[in-house]
Order: structure tokens, then C-alpha cells, then sequence
């Protein structure tokens, strides 16, 4: 009898227990996880967008369906990526997408010799600015931005996406890479950072930077040039930076290690696609927005001359800068957009939104060796 009575208040308690998690607790609701702005709403590629009200295009829509196929000379689509790249297309369009991998280089004289033998593969490529710069002074690429709908939208990009090629509009950016400093957040309050670009020459941030050795390719050239360029800074500030006692990295994921170890305060050109990877980790390094200047390095595509499936090239070119093609990309290359209006993938902490944008042109790429070599190590800091 008491070993029964036992196991009814056992299962009493038991039942007492399970309707007490059950119940709502009086705990205070936790806080949401921050979210990104309001953004547009992306369409699932099996929903049919509505009708485009433009019969050239839907003409050239057309034309691409019929052609059924597209084939990329890609150096960023690999993995993943370009797997989710090529199947969301073909759901929204139904036209096979073949990516082939590579660098510009191999393409430059891939497509050169296609063409001289008979004929093109690829109907278009992307890549390096430079691999499209001399692309197109080959004459393998041609202008389409004409029959896009989405160069008629109207203030939507961060910065100009034909900044790169104004006069010939041949070579397209579809993402910007941000230089931009970095901070280590346990040693620089918000609020403490530098704004604007002389404020790095604080005698309060001596021995505190860390940046990339300009000796390195990449280097500091490709954020002092263009800001040289665009009156930002000058030679005094140059001479200046000198005397803050730089500590130089020969890699920037080094200079992320040193920078999220407490081991300096401060980045001088954190990329915000390196960094993020620091971020993710739980790292405390936060991206800081400059007042004066950020400058945007830029992945290009192009449509090639003479491509066997011409209408396909169009109508990706233009899905790949609108919210579906830019958002498909940036969640899988876990990028921010060119698109003000599509989320940001990146972690929070390695997100900022340039105040005033400076594209590095491929003509700051040109002379950059030439101003170190003359002006910034041997004339200003002696090395």
C-alpha cells in the first residue's frame, strides 16, 4: 500500500512539474537580436514578377528564354556561390547558367584566342577591375547598360556602379569592397574613434596603429592614392603619419589578428570583407565610418562582343544588380550590396555606410608604384 501511495505522489509531482514549465513565466521577454533596416521584399524566384510595362525588354526577355543558356567567365562565383547563383536564375528565367572559374589573366587570353579560332564560349565575365579594364581595351566587351531596366532606377546604388568606366560604361561594378579603419572595441569607447582623417595624427594614437606595409602589394597606396587624389589628404599629412610610429603588417588577416588581440587600437585599412571573418568570431573590432572620404574597391562584370547567347547576358547582368540577384549573391558571399535597398550580410560589427565614397579607379592601381616609390618612401618617410 505505501509503495503505492509512492508512486502516485511521484507522478503527482511529475505532473506538477511539467504544468509549471507549461505555464507563461513572468520572466521579462529577452530583447530582440538587432535586425538590419526595412528592406525591400525579394520575390522567391518561383513567384513570377509582375509585368515589366517595357516591351523592348520583354522582347529581349524573350530572346534569352529561346537562346536557353549562359555561360560566365567567373573569378567570384566558385562554390557555393555560383551554384546559388546559376540555380536562382534559371528558376526566375529558366535559362541554364555554366560557370567557369578562373582568373583574368587566363580569360584575357582564353577569349582572345577564341576569337581569333572562330568563335566565343562565354557570353560574359566577372572579376577584378583590372581583368575587365583590359578586357575591354582588347575590344572584347560592349556597353548594355542601355537596354537594362535597372540603370532607370533612381537613387538606389551606395555609390556609381559605372564610376569605374564612366566614358565607355562597358565594365559594371556589382561589389564594393570598403576600406575603411577598424578599432578594437574594448580599447576605443564609440565616440573616441577618429572621424575624419587627421584625426589619426592625435598625439593620443602614437604607437597605437597598425596598418599594411606599403611595400606589400595592395598595401597603404590603395587607400592614400585616391584619397591623394581627391584632396582628402596631402603630403603634410603623409609626413605627419610617420611620426605616430606605425607597427606594419605584411597581410591584412594579420593585421586583424594583432588588431582583435588588443595588441594596437586601431586599423589603419581594414577590408571589411576580411575583418567580417574576425567579427563573426566574436572578435571586438568594429568598422568606423570616415567623414571625409571612404574608399571602395570594386568586383566589374561585362558582356563580351560578339557572345553566342547575347540576350541571356542582358537579362543576368540586370537580375544580378537587382534586389533578387544582389541579394542571392551577398547572402552567399556574405557581402553588402551595391543596392541601398537590399540587406547588408555582413556582421554587424564590420558594416558602415560610406559617407562620401571614393572609387580606387584602375588609374590609382597605375600609379601607385611610381607615387610610393617617389613620394611616399623615399621622399617622406626615407625607406
Amino acid at each position: 500500500m505505501k509503495r503505492a501511495i509512492s508512486i502516485a505522489a511521484a507522478l503527482g509531482l511529475i505532473l506538477l512539474t511539467i504544468l509549471a514549465a507549461c505555464a507563461p513565466s513572468s520572466a521579462p521577454t529577452p530583447a530582440p537580436a538587432p535586425t538590419t533596416p526595412a528592406q525591400v521584399t525579394v520575390p522567391a524566384s518561383n513567384v513570377p514578377l509582375p509585368a515589366s510595362q517595357d516591351p523592348a525588354w520583354d522582347k529581349i526577355v524573350e530572346a534569352a528564354k529561346k537562346e536557353g543558356k549562359l555561360t560566365i567567365y567567373s573569378y567570384s562565383f566558385v562554390g557555393d556561390i555560383g551554384i546559388a547563383m546559376s540555380r536562382a536564375f534559371k528558376d526566375r528565367y529558366g535559362i541554364s547558367v555554366d560557370i567557369v572559374t578562373g582568373r583574368g589573366a587566363e580569360f584575357l587570353e582564353r577569349v582572345k584566342t577564341e576569337k581569333r579560332i572562330g568563335g566565343l564560349v562565354a557570353d560574359m565575365t566577372e572579376g577584378s577591375a583590372l581583368h575587365l579594364k583590359n578586357m575591354k581595351n582588347e575590344g572584347l566587351t560592349i556597353n548594355v547598360t542601355g537596354d537594362l531596366p535597372v540603370f532607370r532606377e533612381k537613387d538606389i546604388w551606395v555609390a556609381d556602379i559605372l564610376g569605374i568606366d564612366p566614358k565607355d560604361k562597358n565594365v559594371i561594378a556589382f561589389n564594393f569592397t570598403i576600406y575603411t579603419p577598424f578599432v578594437n572595441s574594448n580599447l576605443v569607447k564609440p565616440g573616441d574613434e577618429p572621424k575624419v582623417w587627421k584625426d589619426f595624427l592625435d598625439p593620443k594614437w602614437k604607437g597605437k596603429i597598425i596598418a599594411t606595409d606599403p611595400l606589400t602589394s595592395g598595401g597603404l597606396y590603395q587607400l592614400f592614392v585616391p584619397l591623394m587624389r581627391e584632396k582628402v589628404i596631402d603630403d603634410e599629412f603623409l609626413k605627419a603619419l610617420k611620426q605616430q610610429d606605425l607597427r606594419f603588417s605584411s597581410a591584412l588577416p594579420d593585421e586583424g589578428g594583432i588588431l582583435a588581440r588588443g595588441e594596437r587600437h586601431i586599423s589603419l585599412r581594414g577590408v571589411d570583407s576580411v575583418y567580417a571573418r574576425f567579427a563573426a568570431e566574436g572578435a571586438p573590432i568594429r568598422a568606423i565610418a570616415i567623414n571625409d572620404g571612404t574608399v571602395l574597391s570594386v568586383l566589374t562584370t561585362a558582356a563580351y562582343a560578339g557572345a553566342p547567347h547575347p540576350n541571356a547576358a542582358k537579362v543576368f547582368i540586370n537580375w544580378f544588380l537587382s534586389p533578387e540577384g544582389q541579394t542571392v549573391f551577398g547572402k552567399n558571399a556574405t557581402v553588402a550590396s551595391v543596392r541601398k535597398d537590399v540587406p547588408n550580410f555582413l556582421p554587424i560589427p564590420a558594416r558602415i555606410t560610406p559617407v562620401r565614397p571614393i572609387l580606387l579607379t584602375n588609374e590609382d592601381n597605375d600609379q601607385a608604384t611610381q607615387f610610393f616609390r617617389d613620394r611616399y618612401l623615399e621622399k617622406l618617410w626615407g625607406r
